[in-house]
């Protein structure tokens, strides 16, 4: 006989139809904000996890019986997946690339690479998302210091993948202890879910700055729960100062999804835990129901102490990246982001006079309402793979608001919120809303908190389905990912089969909306003085091409113009070097 569920099927079903909605308006408006399978691959799976329901198999109490041989078996199979996805020939971004070169100039000892002085060759010479500052004379990322830093102990290995690796072991490990903390039934569950759900596969195999946003949530928040049960000032400061720090990891990496780990982790920290009697949750592993209750009522001290510690904590790394604005821009407010954003512009609304133009690639250009739609669209799909499983999700945090303040609930609220007024709605490649993708550990824990209280067929018949193929959705986004890659590549791959002592020129193709010549895919040589084969963008005139050359003291070399092929080649190259004529 079944064990009596909380949670009546009905809304259960309505949540999940409900939640599918965005994706489906999202593909009926809006193409280009989901992909070609997005939404019949996470419809199948949620298909599939409402047949299961209806299957009558398994223990009484709705465990799922995944014994630690049978999840090991699964994450060794997807090895070979991880390992396509990780030698991909370049990054599928403009960001990503930015990163990287951000960390190899942290390599070299410096904080900024320098510029040629000459306004022609530092033109042939733009890199998307890298601010040129003609007056220094230099050149860095636009984005914040947290990333590249994150990135420079594998940059210094040779191997750059290897933190965004360990990155990722560390999610794991702090899934199953966030599950044990928070009681949740078969930890391990916890950490398999984050480790299979196609959207933490796509990302987590990149080098974008939420690689390590992701372990600094879940550290903090973790901190969060222990902070909460200090019954004493002293522990309450402790963890007060490592939830700050962790914040402030996150602002060094992402401002402003800082910001808002800070107001939704501070607004729990805040609030008093309820006495046991009053809580729907059960107390945390460690501590039992009586010392809940006093702790519960041990008054605002350890609190207000805890909210101390923890502006001290993310004190440190505040002044560290307004140090970073100033020493990069001149000025402690003037992050690199705005710097580029401004030198970037004005492309918004060209047919304006000048004075009324305005930079797009800056925060606050975004409509909200479109915003909101296009994040949770990606929900729709991106949770576990399923079909409205994110506002099952959403529904688990609040209702174990009272374990943690609300700080989770706020946190996956707020950031969608913050990041709707975005102009750009983040990379297709990945399979959710990248700007989101710190709260994807605490939605995860949200829906197994709710299964916890589902009807046991639904518990088991849910999360078999995520854990079993809503995988699947990461596989077929593999093979759109490598293409992209390859095209992004295809510069440095041809350079590979050419000859010593030569260039390759960028042909040049004038974007009717960026003004600039194959900047959004390709980008140079970062000093083609030093290498075997220089990359150039080749110049809207032949002269100005030759002058390039001869600014650089490349004219001696052999000259060759980066062409398509009419089909791959035995190497499966895309494009040809084809002389200078």
């Amino acid at each position: 006989m079944e064990t009596t569920a909380r949670i009546s099927t009905r809304l259960l079903l309505c949540l999940l139809l409900i939640g599918a909605v965005p994706a489906v308006v999202a593909m009926l408006s809006a193409a280009e904000v989901l992909r070609l399978w997005d939404l019949p691959v996470a419809a199948s799976v949620l298909i599939g996890g409402l047949l299961l329901v209806r299957q009558k198999w398994g223990p009484a109490d709705g465990k799922i019986p995944f014994p630690l041989p049978l999840s090991l078996a699964l994450l060794i199979l997807l090895v070979p997946t991880l390992y396509v996805h990780a030698t991909l020939p370049a990054p599928v971004s403009n960001d990503e690339v930015s990163y990287l070169r951000q960390a190899e100039i942290f390599a070299d000892g410096h904080l900024s690479e320098p510029l040629p002085a000459q306004p022609l060759v530092a033109f042939s010479q733009r890199q998307r998302q890298m601010h040129e500052d003609p007056q220094r004379g230099v050149r860095y990322s636009k984005y914040p210091p947290g990333t590249a830093a994150a990135l420079l102990p594998g940059v210094l290995v040779g191997w750059p993948a290897l933190p965004v690796a360990l990155a990722g072991v560390i999610d794991l490990l702090l899934m199953w202890r966030l599950a044990l903390r928070l009681r949740l039934p078969r930890p391990r569950q916890a950490a398999l879910l984050l480790a299979v759900s196609p959207f933490f596969l796509l990302v987590q195999s990149s080098f974008q700055s939420e690689v390590f946003t992701l372990p600094a949530a879940l550290a903090g928040y973790l901190a969060l729960l222990h902070c909460r049960d200090a019954a004493d000032a002293r522990r309450a400061a402790l963890w007060g100062g490592v939830v700050g720090a962790c914040c402030g990891l996150i602002f060094l990496c992402r401002p402003l999804t800082g910001v808002v780990a800070a107001v939704a982790f501070g607004f729990g920290m805040l609030l008093q835990r309820r006495p046991a009697q009053d809580r729907t949750v059960p107390p945390p592993a460690g501590l039992d129901e009586a010392a809940a209750a006093e702790r519960g009522s041990a008054g605002v001290a350890p609190r207000l102490v805890a909210v101390a510690a923890a502006v001290l904590g993310g004190g440190g790394f505040l002044w560290l990246a307004l140090a970073y604005n100033h020493a990069q821009t001149g000025a402690w407010l003037d992050s690199p982001y705005t710097a580029y954003a401004q030198a970037f512009g004005p492309w918004h609304n060209p047919g304006a006079p000048a004075a009324e133009r305005q930079p797009i690639d800056v925060y606050g250009q975004g409509d909200i309402l479109a915003g909101l739609g296009r994040q949770a669209a990606r929900w729709s799909v991106s949770l576990g793979g399923m079909l409205g499983a994110w506002l099952l999700a959403y529904w688990g945090l609040w209702r174990q608001r009272r374990a943690d303040g609300g700080a989770a609930f706020l946190f996956a609220l707020l950031l969608p919120l913050a990041y709707a007024f975005h102009w750009y709605p983040g990379h297709w490649a990945y399979l959710g809303p990248l700007y989101c993708f710190e709260s994807l550990g605490l939605l995860l824990l949200g829906f197994l908190a709710l299964a916890r209280d589902m009807p046991p067929r639904w518990s088991r018949g849910l999360l078999l389905a995520m854990l079993s193929w809503g995988v699947l959705h990461y596989v077929i986004r593999l093979n759109e990912v490598r293409d992209h890659s390859e095209l992004r590549a295809a510069p440095q791959l041809v350079a590979a089969q050419m000859e010593n002592h030569s260039v390759l020129l960028l042909p040049y193709l004038a974007h009717p909306l960026l003004h600039e010549p194959t900047l959004k895919n390709w980008s140079p040589s970062p000093h083609p003085g030093m290498e075997r084969v220089a990359i150039l963008r080749e110049l809207d005139t032949p002269a100005k091409t030759s002058r390039l050359l001869r600014e650089l003291g490349l004219d001696d070399r052999s000259v060759y113009r980066l062409s398509p092929l009419d089909q791959r080649d035995d190497q499966g190259l895309l494009y040809e070097a084809l002389p200078l004529d």
